[in-house]
């Protein structure tokens, strides 16, 4: 999902409404599928972390050219964001033991 993500932003070269939606339903999925709250924010914090600097270096290459636009890159727009997946991911790891209960 992440995948289509960076293929919309790069070819828009803004965020829209479906990218948003798909960017927020996605570490609730990744959590729900985890399978426990752990896992679940864990995995909801990595993979959209690293997706959104990887959609970072596809939509500005010139801001990893310099290490403090990197870092200024990192800390204002891919660490808020790998947060609030993280508590996405929980909730969704929340609602997967749930549904999975045994």
């Amino acid at each position: 999902m992440y995948a289509l993500v960076i293929v919309l932003a790069s070819v828009q070269k803004d965020l829209t409404l479906p990218q948003l939606i798909l960017m927020l339903a996605t570490p609730f999925m990744i959590g729900f599928l985890a399978g426990g709250v752990k896992n679940g924010l864990i995995f909801g914090f990595t993979i959209p972390f690293v997706m959104l600097i990887i959609e970072a270096v596809v939509l500005q290459p010139s801001a990893f050219a310099d290490p403090n636009r990197a870092m200024a890159t990192i800390l204002m727009m891919a660490l808020p964001f790998g947060l609030i997946s993280a508590g996405l991911g929980a909730a969704g790891g929340f609602a997967g033991r749930k549904v999975f209960k045994k």
